[in-house]
């Protein structure tokens, strides 16, 4: 049997409007969940009908950069009526790969961790916030993420089955939580906590994003369950793709991802947003 886990977090976060966030704006707030440790936040406001617009969750990558991956964005939102909003999981407060990477899910020690306590379970106050500051009506929201980044979107997914996102996009990722279970946690769902519940995972709009020319081997994982995933981040992307869609025709589920490879692109986080805004403009 599956267990479903749900996150569960308090709406008390920090007070949401010093001021409303206007057409063109940027800049950055302190986003504080209940009984959790405070995160940077740093967002820019598009153009238009803002209200009836969307907000996109930028996740930064490995250096935990968001400010850099916010600004990327601020030439994508002239003609879109989004507010992007780009966390900050600093390395302080989240080392290493289990709290940024796989989303808390797991401590250093491998020991699974209470839903609440999750670093995926920031999200979700996240655009509560960025909704009461900016007017947007919808409650869904879009998901991109580049490399560590991307490692964090494909497992919310995974792990937040009721997760309100509409389109998400996982970019050169360097490693991935396949959905195969005989291979063991993280590398596969075999003893993964709480369990993934793989038809609505599948049903999820999910883009697997590459890079044609992503094939360096700078910050890229190399231990066994790494490496069987493949040797570059393309391979190990196109892999990813491939086991679950195949485990999708198993199952007679429907399968609603996507993979796409961008031309002339390595691990630029810059490039890969501006395939994803096309993306989230369809």
């Amino acid at each position: 049997m599956v267990l479903l886990v749900t996150i569960a977090v308090s709406a008390a976060c920090s007070s949401p409007t010093d001021r409303s966030w206007g057409p063109h704006d940027t800049g950055s707030f302190e986003l504080a969940p209940a009984g959790r440790t405070p995160i940077k936040v740093f967002y820019a406001v598009g153009s238009g009908d803002v209200a009836g617009g969307r907000v996109v969750v930028v996740m930064h990558g490995t250096n935990r950069n968001a400010a850099e991956y916010r600004d990327s964005w601020v030439p994508l939102l002239r003609h879109h009526p989004w507010v992007v909003v780009a966390p900050e999981f600093d390395r302080q407060d989240f080392p290493g790969v289990a709290a940024y990477n796989l989303g808390g899910v797991v401590d250093d020690s491998g020991d699974p961790v209470s839903p609440s306590e999750w670093t995926f379970s920031y999200l979700e106050p996240l655009v509560e916030q960025a909704r009461a500051r900016s007017g947007v009506r919808e409650a869904d929201f879009d998901l991109f993420g580049h490399s560590a980044g991307a490692q964090f979107v494909h497992r919310y997914l995974e792990f937040v089955p009721d997760a309100p996102v509409r389109r998400a996009v996982a970019a050169n990722a360097g490693w991935y939580t396949e959905t195969d279970a005989s291979v063991s946690f993280p590398y596969g769902l075999g003893d993964a906590p709480g369990g993934v519940d793989l038809p609505t995972l599948f049903a999820r709009d999910l883009t697997v994003l590459l890079g044609s020319d992503d094939v360096e081997e700078d910050n890229l994982r190399q231990d066994d369950g790494a490496s069987r995933q493949g040797a570059t981040r393309i391979d190990r992307g196109q892999r990813f793709y491939e086991v679950a869609s195949t485990r999708a025709r198993e199952l007679g589920t429907p399968f609603h991802w996507s993979l796409q490879v961008v031309p002339g692109v390595a691990h630029d986080h810059s490039a890969m947003s501006a395939a994803a805004a096309d993306l989230f403009a369809r």
